[in-house]
């Protein structure tokens, strides 16, 4: 179970959310075709979708209606380049975005495992 948000160090280096993130990247898709191209099961894509989208790591591009009365999202990624360094004793999470300025995020705690 998910609580709260997540930091964005974590996000970037989740194996699902860089799946999202890299089918998103040049086209918007709903989460269904997400589920469906990268093999993430559709609770979990819905999930995790919401998590980027709350990060601002994709965007709902539109929303259509179904033949059977439901909606569509359609997200796209919003980012252009994400790198994560280790440098003095800390994790550095440098974003590019596809349509804003770059964005350090310094320093980044890591948790015990």
């Amino acid at each position: 179970m998910e609580s709260g948000p997540r930091p964005i160090s974590d996000l970037v280096a989740d194996e699902y959310a860089g799946r999202i993130l890299s089918c998103t990247f040049s086209e918007a898709r709903c989460v269904q075709e997400i589920s469906a191209l990268t093999g993430i099961p559709i609770a979990m894509a819905y999930r995790r979708v919401a998590v980027l989208e709350s990060a601002g790591l994709v965007k709902c591009l539109r929303i259509e209606d179904t033949s059977k009365g439901r909606r569509m999202k359609y997200y796209l990624c919003q980012v252009e380049m994400v790198q994560l360094t280790f440098r003095n004793g800390h994790f550095e999470v440098e974003i590019e975005w596809k349509d804003r300025i770059s964005e350090k995020h310094l320093p980044v705690m890591t948790r015990q495992r």
